[in-house]
């Protein structure tokens, strides 16, 4: 699709979007992956119509992570809320310190850290 057809689809679905014409919207803002048309539709299904699985698809297609997230822990809130809270406790992370190992170092940085260390009197 050509850069003025695609702002022409895009001008037709925010005057659709602006007009109530959702079915119309959302053809022309998936035809042209139009991103903060496809986050309107995301808050419209989440905020006017209460249908936050619907809006989860348009955010997702729209990569609005933040929403996603939200819509997520909500569904963790309700999930814990049928299940019974005291059934449904999420495990924390394992924290342990760093592992050296772990880290590359380069070899010239490595040995000025040792030379520096020598010379005010530590050992490795």
């Amino acid at each position: 699709m050509d850069p003025k057809e695609r702002m022409e689809l895009i001008r037709q679905g925010n005057q659709a979007f602006n007009e109530g014409d959702i079915r119309k919207a959302r053809e022309c803002f998936l035809k042209t992956e139009y991103k903060d048309g496809l986050i309107r539709l995301g808050d419209y299904f989440m905020f006017e119509k209460k249908l936050p699985i619907l809006a989860y698809g348009y955010y997702k297609k729209a990569g609005y992570q933040r929403r996603i997230d939200e819509i997520f822990q909500r569904m963790l809130w309700a999930l814990s809320q049928w299940i019974g809270p005291d059934k449904f406790k999420v495990q924390e992370p394992e924290r342990k310190a760093p592992d050296p190992e772990d880290f590359i170092v380069h070899p010239i940085l490595r040995q000025t850290a040792l030379d520096i260390l020598k010379k005010n009197g530590m050992s490795v």
